[in-house]
């Protein structure tokens, strides 16, 4: 992913990353939105991402698990604050 920075702050529980594709706008808003497509280019390639739940609207929530290359897992999820659909 063509990363340009990366923003935390700890206090609220919130990262922005701001990144720059050379796609249109659409077809980059259909990878984030369709979780098969996101799986192909989310976390390193050593530790795929399966998507177990995806509710892209404001209040849903996104999950997925990493998995290495010994089979050690990793679990994450993150909550959609705002949706806004292109």
């Amino acid at each position: 992913m063509p990363i340009t920075s990366v923003t935390k702050d700890p206090a609220a529980l919130s990262m922005t990353v701001v990144a720059d594709f050379a796609v249109p706008v659409r077809r980059l808003w259909d990878a984030y939105a369709d979780p098969r497509q996101l799986e192909r280019f989310w976390g390193p390639p050593t530790y795929p991402a399966r998507f177990t739940r995806h509710d892209m609207y404001p209040g849903g929530r996104s999950a997925y698990v990493m998995t290495g290359p010994d089979g050690d897992q990793s679990h994450a999820y993150w909550e959609f604050l705002s949706v806004v659909p292109l």
